[in-house]
């Protein structure tokens, strides 16, 4: 059987078998003495295992039995050089340095242990175990070229059975984690058939079948009391299955799954990890950091856990704010955790934003929620890759665990490529999704609800396709309904996760314009129900999965048609635009950019169109064009920061006074750290009456700790005098004085106060 595995394309990590420090090796080692010790241990015997390896290391065995056996009582730094001095004395012996290199990998040395792996196989080239190892190093980084090293134990049933156990069970757990049930059944009988034949503990067997379980809602599984009568301490038949919890985002079920698991088996240091990772993601930072301290401390080698540490000690440079300003009596309070050098600048703006998605979202969806929501924003993208990992390296912007969010700040990206007010829309509409459905709702249509609400009701709304998307449609790499999770788990091309969220979005706008917003939401409750894809489409929508695909295609070319129709010449056309911007051939851009905008006006990505074409109605002298093509590129979304601060600032030429201030409202939710913004939005609001707002824009400039603080103080006192509060307004205006005091606005302002505060004396 020509088995392939398909790595699961999450920022989660894979959860390996290596939750002891040294896990069942089925055979991979066969000294009589030391298996011994190891049925021991298999079976519970924690006092009897452990006395038995002690004895085993002070007994004349080879040097290769001793580092098994330090190996065995985590002496981890002795265990190393006793398998060095083994593979010295034996330098043609392939099984010692498999050995070793398992316990490199143990120690999370994966590209050390490669190496021995391949020096191993240079020994001996069908050295199963040799393969084996290399094989989970591979699988671990998601690396497509562990098949190479697994087909052969897959294929060869002459190869050495305990290695093929194995190596079954490494199908098992991925198929798991790629949703295919039938194939990680299959797996796991043959792993089982060749179990029976051999006394090496099905323990992890157990855990799977429990895994398996579970991903079928049966979460009192027979095979944790079969794993419980084997060996009661066996930690891994909880921590395997938690693990599966973790990747369908049921993080507290998860948690209470990894207490299980160091509760019988507290040395289980991945399982106090993943338990203390999974406490972060529920906001329980005291009881997070006691188990991540304890797995720090029984496996120091462990990135996460480090990392994560760190980053828990990064949190005194963060401060938690509560929301101050509760609309009313009852509603849930905000809670933000922010750098100190951002709170003040980004805390007003964050609170209105959740507080107006909770409004659109409890509306829409009929879902209350039961508990405050947590936001963080992290202006180190490694540090928010740790929150959501426990490791650096991922690429998203954003990522939800229930009622706690989490994402870049907005200092984090450049703001031509990262809308943080859209992706703090986006995130807390799955706060939604995943809280109405107790987390059961499948990650398309989660994602789909995140990327059409993005659209529709979104601080910058607009539906937004990259270009590559656009590709795929053409190409109809589109996948049917009942397959679209796989394209975010499974992913079979470069681009397929970004393709799949847009077809997501596509999907959720369909089913609302098509059939309803009550269908739509229909359709979220059914995967509450524990409701599949298929099912749900069937039984709400009351069409197959495949007449649905059918007339989702349909839509599809409805609204996308004519751009799919012309996708060769719209690229070549958008090619010979840079061209000629390059050379500034103004009157050669209106022609090619008005073209492509016909083509597709949605297109507002930082190179659209409709920025080429202002560039060259400006420099035309054609400054009414210009200010047209850029206020269809605001309107449809864009949201390029350059572009909107000219278009505002043409807008109050003309006295637009109302769209000024909204384009400027708009460039808040991609550039809020820029000092001059505010001030000038706040003299807009000022001079449209909107003190409130006004005063909110002052303040943030000068949290912004800008350079003439004169100007910043003169202005508080102006929204505040506005206000009718003149105390606040005289105090603002002493201290522009103390800065500057021959600052002529701010003793002209006094002066009228106080003129104005002895009058009232007077009267």
């Amino acid at each position: 059987m020509n088995v392939r595995i398909i790595f699961l394309a999450l920022f989660l990590a894979f959860a390996n078998s290596n939750l002891h420090a040294r896990e069942i090796h089925y055979g991979a080692v066969s000294h009589a003495d030391l298996l011994v010790c190891d049925q021991l241990h298999w079976h519970g015997k924690t006092s009897e295992s452990a006395a038995c390896y002690r004895e085993l290391l002070g007994s004349d065995v080879p040097a290769e039995v001793h580092a098994e056996a330090a190996w065995a009582l985590s002496e981890l730094q002795l265990a190393n050089r006793l398998f060095r001095d083994a593979v010295a004395a034996n330098p043609d012996n392939a099984a010692i340095r498999v050995r070793w290199g398992d316990l490199f990998a143990a120690s999370h040395q994966d590209g050390e242990a490669m190496n021995i792996y391949r020096e191993a196989l240079e020994i001996d080239s069908n050295n199963a175990f040799a393969l084996l190892g290399a094989a989970r190093v591979l699988v671990g980084g998601f690396d497509d070229e562990a098949n190479i090293y697994l087909e052969p134990l897959l294929t060869d049933a002459t190869r050495d059975e305990g290695a093929r156990v194995a190596a079954w069970l490494i199908v098992a757990r991925v198929s798991l984690e790629s949703s295919n049930q039938r194939q990680a059944v299959d797996a796991m009988d043959k792993a089982e058939r060749i179990l029976e034949n051999s006394d090496w503990p099905p323990l992890e067997l157990y855990a799977l079948r429990a895994a398996a379980d579970l991903l079928n809602n049966v979460t009192d599984s027979s095979y944790t009391g079969l794993s419980l009568e084997y060996n009661p301490v066996y930690g891994g038949i909880y921590a395997i299955p938690a693990h599966f919890y973790v990747i369908t985002r049921r993080y507290r079920d998860a948690i209470d799954m990894y207490q299980k698991s160091v509760d019988i088996e507290p040395g289980l240091a991945r399982a106090h990890e993943e338990l203390g990772i999974n406490l972060l993601r529920d906001n329980q930072m005291s009881r997070a950091r006691k188990h991540l301290e304890i797995a720090y401390e029984q496996d120091p080698f462990s990135p996460a856990a480090v990392n994560t540490l760190r980053l828990l000690d990064s949190f005194e440079n963060f401060e938690v704010i509560s929301d101050p300003d509760l609309p009313e009596k009852g509603v849930l309070p905000i809670t933000l955790r922010l750098h100190r050098d951002e709170a003040a600048i980004i805390a007003p703006y964050a609170v209105a934003l959740a507080r107006d998605s909770i409004a659109e979202f409890t509306d829409r969806y009929g879902f209350e929620l039961a508990e405050p929501v947590v936001i963080e924003m992290y202006p180190d993208h490694e540090d928010f890759a740790v929150r959501t990992a426990g490791m650096p390296g991922i690429g998203i912007l954003g990522a939800t665990f229930g009622y706690v969010v989490a994402m870049d700040s907005p200092s984090n990206r450049p703001p031509d490529q990262f809308q943080w007010g859209t992706t703090l829309w986006h995130e807390m509409a799955h706060v939604f999704t995943l809280e109405a459905t107790n987390h059961l709702v499948p990650r398309w249509f989660s994602e789909g609800v995140s990327v059409f609400e993005e659209w529709r009701s979104g601080p910058n709304p607009g539906v937004r396709i990259p270009m590559s998307v656009y590709s795929a449609m053409k190409d109809d790499r589109f996948l049917p309904i009942d397959e679209l999770d796989e394209g975010f788990i499974r992913p079979t091309y470069e681009e397929q996760v970004i393709v799949s969220y847009m077809q997501a979005g596509l999907v959720c706008q369909f089913i609302d314009e098509t059939y309803g917003t009550e269908k739509l939401k229909a359709v979220l409750y059914a995967f509450r129900d524990g409701m599949q894809t298929g099912e749900a489409i069937t039984t709400v929508l009351e069409i197959s999965p495949a007449t649905f695909d059918a007339n989702f295609d349909a839509f599809v070319e409805r609204e996308h048609g004519t751009v799919l129709d012309n996708l060769d010449d719209w690229q070549r056309t958008q090619q010979s635009v840079g061209q000629h911007l390059l050379s500034e051939d103004w009157e050669s851009i209106v022609g090619l950019a008005e073209h492509l905008i016909e083509l597709l006006p949605q297109y507002i990505e930082p190179d659209s169109p409709y920025i080429a074409l202002a560039r060259a109605k400006e420099a035309l002298g054609f400054q009414a064009d210009a200010i047209r093509a850029l206020e269809r590129f605001w309107r449809n979304g864009g949201y390029d920061p350059g572009s909107l601060n000219k278009l505002a600032a043409w807008f109050n030429d003309e006295g637009r006074t109302d769209d000024a201030i909204a384009v400027l409202q708009s460039v808040n939710l991609v550039l809020p750290l820029d000092q001059e913004i505010h001030g000038t939005l706040g003299d807009l609001l000022i001079a449209a009456d909107r003190p409130n707002e006004a005063l909110r824009e002052y303040t943030v400039a000068l949290a912004l700790d800008p350079h003439d603080k004169a100007t910043a103080y003169y202005r508080m006192a102006r929204a505040h005098n506005a206000l009718g509060d003149r105390e606040a307004s005289q105090g603002q205006l002493l201290q522009a004085l103390d800065v500057a005091p021959n600052f002529r606005p701010a003793q002209r302002l006094l002066l009228e106060l106080m003129r104005a505060d002895q009058g009232s004396e007077h009267n």
